[in-house]
């Protein structure tokens, strides 16, 4: 029995180093990507995107955070963005876009 827990530990631990290494590469793919001056279009950029955004809900699983209290917390930040009427909500309203964009898929 201990070795299968020291086994579950170690494989435990590789995933959350597998996940960090992919979340820097992606996020170094990410700034390669916008160096280069691609096209929102452009299937490499939203691959990349796509990918950051899987990483971070599979690592905050392995941290014990919940998908659905993940989506809680970005639907409060969104909330909280624009009640204080941060910046990228008051110059383009892509907080309340966003906001609109997750309320609809409910």
């Amino acid at each position: 029995m201990r070795l299968d827990r020291n086994s579950d530990i170690a494989r435990n631990v590789k995933i959350m180093e597998w996940m960090k290494t992919e979340l820097l590469m992606s996020v170094g793919d990410l700034f390669n990507l916008m160096f280069k001056g691609v096209k929102p279009l452009d299937e490499a950029l939203q691959d990349t995107l796509a990918n950051i955004i899987i990483i971070t809900y599979l690592l905050a699983k392995r941290l014990g955070i919940s998908f659905n209290e993940m989506d809680y917390k970005i639907k409060e930040k969104i909330k909280l963005g624009i009640n204080e009427n941060h910046s990228i909500e008051r110059w383009y309203g892509e907080l309340s876009e966003l906001k609109k964009h997750i309320d609809n898929k409910e």
